[in-house]
């Protein structure tokens, strides 16, 4: 440390983004410098302003840029040490949420190029946090810390009290609230008797809202593509059954019933929330802002170049972000998808009112006819596909055209 009267090596430089306010201060090493920037960091995010920070060795002229990210990534470090050091020494449930809630609100807001990446990588280190044990720290590599990594629990991890899952799944305290509802509605369902398609919308709808605050590949797991998302949406059937008498069948049954009514509304309600962001722009920007904030970035980039023919589109900006990271979304929903299956099929088998009368000709020719209305839909939305799209329908239509071409050989 420099003597008293000393000049003090390391500068900190820092502009206030959109004030354009600019200022340095003196520090006596870097340490106190990264202290001072971390809390001026802080203090922007109150502000919900942005900062650039420089700090610079002014004897050896060694200096770099603390980002935004830089900082988080400080942060979440230490709060990741603080819930291992809680989780070894069995703190108070609710003290650990508490943490990993404000954690995960730090992981959401990383930014630019490379924090999915950095998200992925933050969150695993999290979530490896959690598994700490009093065994595993003090007893490394023993006989005892063998089964580290085997299931405690259903879904493989231990419950804490209040039925929160704590080892090995991140339950905050808005995933437990959540949790609590679909487990509320679907019991309510049960109690009533009400139609199992209605109350099976209902709490998907609750399980897609878990979904958006659960990560796979760095993004929201609207798939349930992670083994911890699906984990929690089986704590809902896992509470319902509990509270179930144990001889009462028709209630089995009807819980039964509700998982059949959920699986077949998933993908209504998903693609309705998709095409939803859309369908109300500002709420859609803000909603895409919070939980997809790499696709609200590229929807507005696509905004300034935007023409009535082609508007910029929330929902195809988060299904574009998806495929980039090899998940497909879908497009449609299932109810969707057996409507229209019906109504080809009526189409084909209906012809006109008498084709029952056709030549075995003309009833091809109909056929053939639907089939080239069919392409044409096909072409004009095939523009709209990504990379990974147009391989998948290439594969698609390949395997029509040997058809087509196997028909042709028979004939």
């Amino acid at each position: 440390m420099p003597k008293k009267g000393q000049r003090k090596p390391w500068r900190l430089s820092f502009v206030w983004v959109d004030s354009d306010i600019k200022g340095a201060n003196a520090h006596d090493d870097e340490q106190g410098a990264t202290r001072a920037a971390l809390d001026m960091f802080r203090t922007a995010r109150q502000r919900e302003s942005e900062l650039e920070i420089t700090i610079e060795n002014r004897d050896t002229g060694e200096n770099f840029q603390m980002t935004t990210n830089d900082a988080l990534t400080a942060e979440i470090k230490a709060n990741v040490e603080r819930v291992r050091a809680y989780a070894v020494n069995g703190a108070d449930a609710g003290v650990i949420a508490e943490l990993v809630a404000e954690t995960e609100t730090h992981l959401k807001a990383l930014r630019g190029t490379g924090s999915v990446k950095l998200r992925t990588g933050l969150r695993e280190e999290l979530e490896d946090a959690l598994k700490a044990t009093p065994e595993a720290e003090g007893a490394e590599g023993s006989a005892g810390n063998a089964d580290a990594d085997e299931p405690v629990g259903p879904g493989g991890e231990v419950e804490a009290p209040g039925n929160a899952p704590l080892e090995g799944n991140i339950i905050t305290p808005e995933m437990e609230a959540l949790i609590a509802r679909g487990t509320e509605a679907a019991l309510e369902g049960i109690n009533l008797g009400v139609k199992m398609r209605e109350i099976g919308k209902t709490v998907f709808q609750i399980m897609l809202a878990m979904r958006k605050d659960s990560d796979y590949k760095g993004l929201p797991d609207l798939n349930a593509g992670a083994k911890a998302t699906r984990d929690r949406a089986k704590i809902i059937y896992d509470r319902v059954s509990a509270a179930l008498a144990v001889d009462d069948v028709d209630r089995a049954d009807a819980l039964d019933e509700l998982k059949r009514s959920v699986q077949n509304k998933r993908s209504d309600v998903l693609v309705e929330y998709l095409r939803g962001l859309d369908a109300d722009k500002d709420a859609g920007l803000e909603e895409v802002t919070r939980y997809y904030p790499d696709a609200a970035a590229a929807y507005l980039k696509a905004k300034e170049k935007e023409t009535e023919e082609n508007p910029a589109s929330l929902t195809e900006a988060v299904y574009e972000l998806y495929a980039a990271q090899d998940i497909d979304l879908p497009r449609k929903g299932r109810t969707e998808i057996e409507r229209e299956r019906r109504a080809a099929a009526k189409e084909l088998e209906g012809g006109t009112p008498d084709e029952s009368k056709l030549t075995p000709e003309a009833r091809l020719e109909n056929y053939f006819t639907t089939i080239t209305a069919e392409l044409e839909k096909a072409e004009k939305n095939a523009a709209k596909l990504n990379g990974t799209q147009k391989r998948k329908v290439r594969t698609h239509l390949q395997k029509l055209a040997d058809r087509a071409l196997a028909l042709k050989e028979t004939i």
